[in-house]
């Protein structure tokens, strides 16, 4: 079994719909059996919007956490050379960009404005020498 097959187990749809269902079978309990103790009485249609409403934010987060499982990391001098940026905080000589997601200290010999597109030139230690693209 190699690293990837750890990561993304073929078993993980399976396991997110079979949690689904118990998630739906917990909220029908609550909903027709304990909150009629508690006086609060909920009509069928409200049952099944609740029900409706939690699959939908259910299958959202599924497939953001896909999407952020299957995006390859960032790591190294040879997998930034070259990357574009946006400066978060201004360079002047040092500041903030963000790269593939991820915020390093960046140098420049010019200064650059937050907001500027920049190109990753080279890396010391770890800063990141840019160049603005403007």
């Amino acid at each position: 079994m190699s690293g990837r097959d750890i990561m993304y187990p073929k078993y993980r749809l399976p396991i997110a719909i079979f949690s689904n269902i118990l998630e739906a079978c917990a909220i029908v309990l609550l909903v027709r059996y304990l909150l009629p103790l508690w006086g609060i009485e909920i009509p069928f249609y409200g049952l099944v919007l609740v029900i409706t409403a939690w699959i939908v934010f259910s299958f959202l987060i599924y497939r953001c956490g896909s999407r952020a499982l299957e995006r390859k990391a960032v790591s190294g001098l040879p997998e930034l050379e070259g990357l574009k940026g946006i400066v978060v905080k201004g360079i002047d000589p040092e500041g903030t960009i963000k790269v593939k997601g991820e915020l390093w200290r960046a140098r420049s010999e010019q200064p650059v404005e937050t907001g500027r597109e920049v190109e990753v030139v080279s890396r010391q230690g770890m800063t990141l020498v840019v160049r603005s693209l403007d």
